[in-house]
């Protein structure tokens, strides 16, 4: 399930754009392409400097390296606004912040900041509705003033989006895990019109969990379906091995895939019975982003999804840390598809 294989994006004419993993060898070859939107490398970083070239610094398992690409059918415009590197066209906004998170006393003000970045960036450039955001966190684990980073991180997240209008209606798919790295980065996609949130009917809403797991919870969604005039895409946050709001099978790292399976597949029939994506099983799927906890063994997570999806969807194997210490895994999705008559409307 590596970069040769088949990539599943669409053909159609209606997405603003595509995604598919590639080897990281074409790099320049890549970035000297008109339609390049955004390409995402991972471990170490590149020399190259461009506003395009966002580098995640966890290691990739298995051997490979492997770029994530993002196409446009157009040639986007780059630029800056304030600490926000970003790459638009006139559907879409990339963009990504990148920082020491010393510079400032703790992890809730960086990330309050941060945000703060990113929202006057949607702003002054008129992309007003994230759609889906991915955030990468320094030593996640580690406490603050008695407070976990990842729960800190929540604290500000939630601090700065409850700010916004109508906040959690418009909560977004997002991803949080843990680097080893010194440096907080941020990304994010954005637009002119809102996607539909999404929830999974086997677990409790992030923004609604207990309050034993952060002082604020969690300011995501559970997926996001943007419709791209016939076409949509299906953008599925980090999802683990969570039912309701609590972790399954401790230290049982093949019984905890299985579960994260089956709440992408409880996602992905969700989207078709309110929304009428034409989904109907995850080998459908795009692309899968794989996180291992260190110390979880790839081959058997691999041989295991290769069981459940039949080898058909391209997947890229990470090692970072989970946000809650007794998840082994978890795997972020993406999918390009067609909309159809949702299944609600036709009494299903």
């Amino acid at each position: 399930m590596g970069n040769n294989r088949r990539q599943r994006v669409s053909d159609c004419l209606n997405s603003p754009f595509q995604v598919r993993y590639e080897n990281a060898a074409r790099l320049q070859t890549l970035l000297n392409e008109e339609g390049l939107l955004a390409v995402i490398s991972f471990g170490q970083e590149h020399e190259t400097k461009d506003a395009r070239l966002v580098t995640v610094e966890l290691p990739e398992l298995g051997g490979n390296s492997t770029l994530e690409v993002w196409h446009t059918p157009c040639s986007p415009e780059t630029g800056y606004v304030g600490e926000i590197r970003y790459s638009r066209t006139d559907t879409v906004l990339f963009g990504y912040i990148q920082f020491e998170v010393s510079r400032v006393p703790g992890m809730e003000q960086a990330t309050y900041d941060a945000y703060r970045a990113i929202l006057a960036c949607q702003q002054h450039l008129g992309y007003p509705y994230l759609l889906r955001t991915w955030n990468y966190l320094s030593d996640i684990h580690r406490e603050e003033d008695g407070l976990e980073r990842y729960r800190a991180f929540c604290l500000g997240r939630h601090r700065i989006l409850e700010t916004t209008p109508d906040f959690e209606r418009h909560l977004v798919a997002a991803t949080a895990m843990g680097t080893r790295t010194s440096q907080v980065l941020i990304y994010f996609l954005a637009a002119h019109e809102p996607g539909f949130r999404l929830e999974n009917p086997r677990q409790v809403s992030a923004f609604r969990y207990p309050s034993h797991y952060a002082p604020r919870s969690p300011s995501f969604s559970r997926a996001t379906l943007k419709p791209w005039g016939a076409e949509a895409h299906l953008y599925i946050s980090g999802t683990a091995s969570i039912v309701g709001h609590e972790t399954r099978h401790v230290d049982n790292p093949l019984a905890q895939l299985d579960e994260t399976l089956n709440n992408l597949q409880s996602l992905a029939d969700n989207a078709r019975r309110l929304h009428g994506l034409a989904i109907q099983s995850l080998d459908e799927l795009s692309l899968l982003k794989v996180y291992l906890r260190q110390g979880v063994e790839m081959a058997p997570i691999v041989q295991c999804l290769q069981r459940r999806l039949g080898g058909r969807v391209p997947a890229l194997f990470l090692q970072g840390d989970v946000c809650r210490n007794d998840l082994l895994l978890e795997i972020e999705a993406f999918h390009a598809g067609i909309l159809g008559i949702p299944e609600k409307a036709l009494g299903g």
